[in-house]
């Protein structure tokens, strides 16, 4: 049982990180605050989702590392390691909308 903790948060947390980037994506007027922010410093805002991307790298290889050594619990880093993409992907989406026109 104490085996499957961890992976079973991490899958748990990613869920939650998906759901709340659904719930957040509805709300039109905070979707077009992000938009400006991310556009008033372009170059700065590319900061956060580069490293995020680092980060999904190392906890993939944390991941690899402990199945390797036959610990079971490793398999909790890749939801982790999922969530820090979803994270990037929702940044880029919402960096690559229109601007609305009103």
């Amino acid at each position: 049982m104490r085996d499957a903790l961890f992976p079973v948060t991490s899958v748990a947390v990613l869920v939650l990180t998906a759901a709340g980037i659904v719930w957040r994506a509805r709300n039109k007027r905070w979707v077009q605050d992000l938009q400006l922010a991310l556009n008033a410093q372009p170059r700065l805002s590319v900061i956060m989702p580069v490293f995020l991307v680092l980060c999904a790298v190392v906890t993939v290889s944390l991941g690899v590392w402990p199945l390797e050594a036959g610990f079971a619990p490793g398999w909790g880093f890749f939801p982790l390691a999922l969530e820090a993409l979803l994270l990037v992907g929702f940044t880029v989406w919402i960096a690559r909308r229109p601007f609305p026109t009103d």
